[in-house]
């Protein structure tokens, strides 16, 4: 019998969990210590790099914008009906492309 099987269901989920933890965090370290040398090597022959991914390693990332959008529908009766045409549409968009065809009544200009 191997020490795997003596675990219960629990305990074996609970070390699946801490293995792809420490698989991430590994592969990440790795990661790191490659762009280091890569980035050496690049600064002795005068070479410029950049990772997959678009951040160089001289550029600080840009961070991302977590501002509102405005919205671009609106419903005719009641104002305080709007979307911003972004992810789901709501109930009341869908209805209103059901009866006419087209979003152009509720469009804010």
């Amino acid at each position: 019998m191997n020490e795997l099987e003596k675990l219960s269901l629990e305990e074996l989920l609970s070390l699946q969990q801490r293995v792809a933890t420490e698989i991430d965090s590994r592969r990440s370290a790795e990661k790191a210590k490659a762009q280091q040398e890569i980035l050496a090597l690049a600064s002795r022959y005068g070479l410029a790099v950049q990772f997959a991914g678009g951040s160089a390693a001289t550029k600080a990332a840009k961070p991302k914008s977590s501002g509102t959008v405005a919205p671009k529908y609106r419903h005719p009766q009641d104002a305080s009906l709007t979307w911003t045409g972004r992810g789901r549409s709501p109930v009341w968009v869908a209805e209103w492309k059901t009866k006419h065809g087209s979003l152009d009544g509720i469009t804010i200009k």
